[in-house]
């Protein structure tokens, strides 16, 4: 039988019907298409070209093995595109959970860029609360998730992905929309929009900035950034969020710079121990790309 190395020569070898040709196409010595060539008769127990001065005419039965084998060249070709893609990351599947406050904006922005080159990508994204999320990249359920500074945990590699700052959001028309950063004094003379205590989000605040001043002038509670946003372009009360929510203009609101600042934290969780897949690895580069607008969220975007 021969093999795809020997049909590979041999149909060489009749597209370009001489040794030399051939040898030049594949980038081998033209004496090694000759040995193949002369062993490829030998195995198959009949001549396969006719020598007509220095060309090699291809006989009948080298046209049929020629029309046989294009099947195999075709699946091969496939076969090689499928690898390539695979190392070009440009084909597979992502399975990906993120918690509510990165799922806004973050990480649908990355998912949109990653996509564009790769129309044969499938993706299952999902939102949940942290908890969900650990315990999907855990379990092998997702290859990866998306949360703001979570609990570390024994099975769960948390590798930062950026850092923004948390940021008063308020109506256009609200009086605080007229400063250009908002302090804690500014915030105590208005109703409030406070979050959950034990929230990663409530916990930042409450490390340097969240006073008991503020808590008692919180109208509302709530666990998500999203919420809070909604309320506060209700009209009912000024909100303090992270920039993860905010950047994209999704909401009728401004949003100011607090003093002093409050950095919150975005991470990539992936299981410990267990090795990423390229594509994973991709997929967290163009998340590192798209973050840079909400790590900055006030510098001009032109």
């Amino acid at each position: 039988m021969l093999n795809l190395r020997q049909l590979e020569i041999f149909r060489e070898v009749i597209r370009c019907q001489t040794t030399v040709g051939a040898a030049e196409a594949l980038a081998i010595s033209q004496p090694a298409v000759s040995n193949a060539i002369r062993q490829i008769e030998s195995q198959l127990g009949m001549p396969l070209f006719d020598r007509v001065g220095n060309r090699l005419v291809p006989t009948d039965e080298a046209r049929e093995v020629m029309r046989g084998s294009e099947p195999i060249f075709s699946l091969y070709r496939a076969f090689s595109e499928k690898l390539k893609d695979l190392r070009d990351t440009r084909t597979g599947s992502l399975r990906v959970l993120s918690t509510p406050a990165l799922a806004n904006a973050l990480v649908p922005r990355a998912l949109k860029s990653f996509l564009v080159a790769r129309p044969d990508m499938r993706v299952f994204f999902d939102v949940r609360r942290t908890p969900g999320v650990v315990e999907g990249v855990e379990s092998g359920f997702v290859d990866v998730g998306f949360s703001l500074s979570p609990q570390p945990r024994a099975g769960i590699e948390a590798t930062p992905i950026c850092t923004g700052p948390m940021v008063c959001v308020c109506p256009p028309d609200h009086p605080l929309a007229s400063r250009s950063e908002i302090s804690a004094a500014d915030l105590a003379a208005h109703p409030l929009i406070g979050f959950e205590p034990g929230t990663p989000l409530g916990v930042a605040l409450a490390r340097s900035f969240w006073t008991q001043a503020l808590q008692d002038k919180v109208m509302v509670e709530t666990r998500y950034s999203g919420t809070a946003c909604l309320l506060a372009e209700s009209g009912v009360g000024v909100a303090v969020v992270d920039s993860f929510a905010v950047v994209g203009g999704r909401y009728d609101l401004v949003f100011r710079p607090l003093t002093p600042r409050v950095p919150i934290e975005a991470f990539a969780l992936t299981a410990r121990g267990r090795p990423q897949k390229r594509l994973v690895r991709a997929f967290l580069d163009e998340v590192r790309r798209s973050a840079v607008r909400f790590a900055d969220p006030f510098r001009d975007p032109s």
